[in-house]
């Protein structure tokens, strides 16, 4: 009796890990810190979110919110994190069964980054992460909503860091 109840809430325990579609980008350590940015955030939920995710990335001497000066670096941000939530028959079913149920919740973030100088484009960097999981329904989701976005904020990153380790010039081999 007692391994059949262990079996059955270990079959029931092991669909609650969450998924990501975007990698966790790895950013390259010991590199020179790129210049100020000045980052502005279209969602008033998220964005000291992502401006605290871009400072613990370590690649920008300062993030800073608001409009940047002259001749510094602006980065727009237009975020959207959507959860979504199981139909209303899949929670009628999970609470009929005294919410042993887990419920799938998905969790979708997409980013489009536009990084400025003195008003001209620079580049854009568009970023999409889902996330998909099972949990009970009294889950909030605040963690893994927390990765989705530090994801996206590291992806961005890590192009950055790339595009400026392109852009500096070759040195001349000896």
């Amino acid at each position: 009796m007692k391994k059949t109840l262990f079996l059955s809430a270990s079959l029931l325990l092991a669909g609650c890990a969450g998924t990501q579609t975007l990698p966790d980008p790895r950013i390259e350590a010991g590199q020179d810190y790129l210049p100020p940015i000045a980052v502005m955030v279209d969602s008033l939920e998220h964005g000291t979110e992502l401006r605290n995710y871009l400072r613990e990335s370590g690649v920008f001497s300062k993030v800073e919110n608001g409009a940047a000066g002259e001749g510094q670096t602006q980065v727009m941000v237009k975020l959207d994190a959507q959860r979504k939530v199981a139909p209303a028959p899949l929670l009628f079913l999970s609470a009929a069964t005294l919410f042993l149920l887990p419920l799938q919740s998905d969790l979708d973030t997409k980013a489009d980054f536009t990084v400025m100088r003195d008003g001209k484009v620079l580049k854009r960097y568009h970023y999409e992460n889902y996330m998909a999981k099972y949990a009970w329904l009294l889950d909030l989701g605040i963690p893994e909503r927390e990765e989705n976005i530090r994801r996206v904020a590291r992806a961005f990153a890590r192009d950055m860091q790339a595009a400026n380790q392109a852009s500096k010039p070759l040195e001349a081999q000896r």
